[in-house]
């Protein structure tokens, strides 16, 4: 008894350690609004038994081996903590599975930004913190005895089984923060690797598609993919600022679509709905059937991909594979330059015409994506709260937050001077012609609340609402009198390459025409999904 007492105590250090790192985000769980107080309840029980666990396998070390034990729990924690931390503080929310998948899926730009637009001072210091109370504890253990695993086999047994059961039940392992991130990297390893195989796999799709088109007029098709827009924030949606002055000159030329939503808040997750048939229902449809790349391709179009988004390298969403199906691609992301840079390779493409072929071009923008300053050059610097007196003093807005949705407002200036310049581009041509923009998702601005982004929890109007603007050239519309205009249509873009076949004239054995909001055929859709929220109950909030 009085080894056992002094054992316990050479180790308290040890135990303190473990536990600091198990129980240092149930800490703050009472910022989180998205779990409730049972769950929190069942964390802290969770990291106190897994604890218990942990300081069980301690015991069986001694001098050497235990700093090392501790020095890799401690080193393994560090990330995962700190970062469920930041997001807990930043958004209120905790971070599951899906938010992990979207930083492991993030090209080095968008995690740069995240980290210059996130990591505040209260990041640091925490992390100081955090970093300085570890590596004490570790540096005061110093245990000179441990127990043999052949007297004890039982508590050495049982420890092992409690820890592997936290790994491999998700309740549980989602209470631990160092387990879930790290179970979510093997597993979207795992994805990553279906992913090649399945971009081999995808070259050997054959789909049967007929360009109903005439061959005797060439066309030209752009499909500009907008990137974190809302329209909450765009004066041709109402907006009270005139966020959108070319695009209201512009008014009678454009149908501007009221009523349409993502079908999610993160890109990866969009894209591969968007270019697919892949939707709620049919998940699996991104694996097994034709993109919208393909179909254009087996139409006899030749297909451009501009990326100003860069998702093409190998640090890029997954959805990339659809990108690389085209005949070219040029990826001006590498100069990290506000959109308008994709005007000269656009210039490009309009202007060779030695194929004689119809062509179908994918714009991706980086659109007004954090950081909101860096996505618009300095004569967008437009609106300033601080000379206007323009935004109202709700009691969550402070001078910072202002000046953010100013920033936010002149990138969807600048972005209004972009669409304008490609469109611009695209009527020199005189080809039967039309330009569909629609962005990935949405953005929450300090709208309604204290937060900003597209978070994939607690997901707000302005996150969902996104812009569905078509333009269409006078030959085309000479050519095509049965395209349907109807802007008060509720529609998700899940469903666009539908909406993209009505206006290409593509025709095919999947085509159903009443998921094109473009077609005679349409018809209302059922529940419209954000991510697992029905839309019709994000409106409610």
């Amino acid at each position: 008894m009085r080894v056992t007492a002094k054992l316990m105590k050479e180790r308290k250090w040890a135990f303190c350690l473990i536990f600091f790192v198990l129980c240092f985000n149930p800490l703050f769980y009472f910022w989180a609004g998205d779990i409730s107080l049972k769950d929190k309840c069942m964390s802290w029980i969770i990291c106190t038994v897994s604890g218990l666990a942990f300081s069980c396998l301690d015991l069986f070390l001694k001098k050497r081996g235990e700093k090392i034990y501790l020095s890799l729990f401690f080193l393994l924690s560090l990330v995962p903590n700190l970062v469920v931390w930041s997001y807990l503080y930043l958004s209120d929310l905790y971070m599951k599975r899906d938010m992990f998948w979207v930083i492991f899926n993030s090209n080095i730009t968008e995690s740069t930004e995240y980290v210059q637009q996130f990591i505040t001072w209260p990041f640091f210091l925490t992390a100081f913190i955090y970093i300085g109370l570890g590596l004490g504890f570790i540096l005061k253990t110093n245990s000179r005895q441990a127990i043999p695993v052949g007297k004890f086999p039982l508590i050495f047994t049982f420890s092992i089984l409690i820890i592997l059961t936290d790994i491999s039940l998700q309740y549980l392992s989602q209470a631990i923060p160092t387990l879930e991130f790290y179970k979510s990297y093997l597993l979207f390893r795992k994805e990553f690797y279906v992913f090649e195989k399945e971009k081999k796999l995808r070259m050997q799709l054959t789909t049967e598609v007929h360009c109903m088109l005439p061959d005797s007029t060439k066309h030209t098709f752009i499909i500009l993919l907008g990137e974190s827009t809302t329209t909450c924030h765009m004066g041709i949606y109402g907006y009270f600022r005139k966020t959108t002055p070319r695009m209201e000159s512009r008014r009678k030329e454009l149908a501007i679509f009221t009523d349409v939503i993502t079908p999610d808040t993160h890109t990866y997750g969009v894209m591969q709905k968007t270019l697919t048939f892949a939707n709620h229902k049919y998940p699996e449809y991104y694996k097994e059937k034709a993109s919208v790349v393909e179909l254009f391709n087996a139409a006899g179009f030749e297909t451009y991909w501009i990326a100003n988004n860069p998702i093409l390298d190998k640090w890029g969403a997954s959805y990339g594979v659809i990108a690389q199906g085209v005949h070219q691609i040029s990826d001006v992301s590498l100069s990290k330059k506000p959109d308008e840079i994709v005007l000269n390779d656009l210039k490009k493409i309009l202007e060779n015409n030695e194929s004689g072929k119809n062509k179908a071009i994918f714009i991706h923008l980086m659109g007004s994506h954090h950081a909101y300053h860096s996505r618009y050059t300095k004569p967008f610097e437009h609106f300033d709260h601080k000379e206007a007196h323009d935004l109202a003093d709700l009691d969550f807005r402070d001078d910072k937050i202002k000046q953010t949705i100013d920033e936010y407002d002149n990138s969807i200036l600048y972005g209004d001077f972009v669409f304008d310049s490609i469109l611009k581009e695209l009527e020199k041509t005189g080809e039967s012609a039309y330009l569909l923009f629609f962005s990935d998702h949405g953005e929450e601005v300090f709208d309604t609340r204290a937060a900003s982004g597209h978070l994939m929890s607690n997901v707000y109007p302005c996150q969902c609402r996104i812009p569905f603007i078509l333009w269409r050239s006078e030959r085309y519309k000479a050519e095509n009198p049965d395209i349907v205009i109807d802007t008060s249509r509720p529609y998700s873009i899940e469903d666009v390459i539908y909406s993209i076949s009505t206006l290409s004239k593509l025709e095919y054995v999947d085509n159903d025409q009443r998921f094109s909001i473009f077609s005679p055929e349409y018809q209302l859709p059922g529940k419209r999904l954000v991510g697992t929220e029905d839309y019709e109950e994000i409106l409610k909030k």
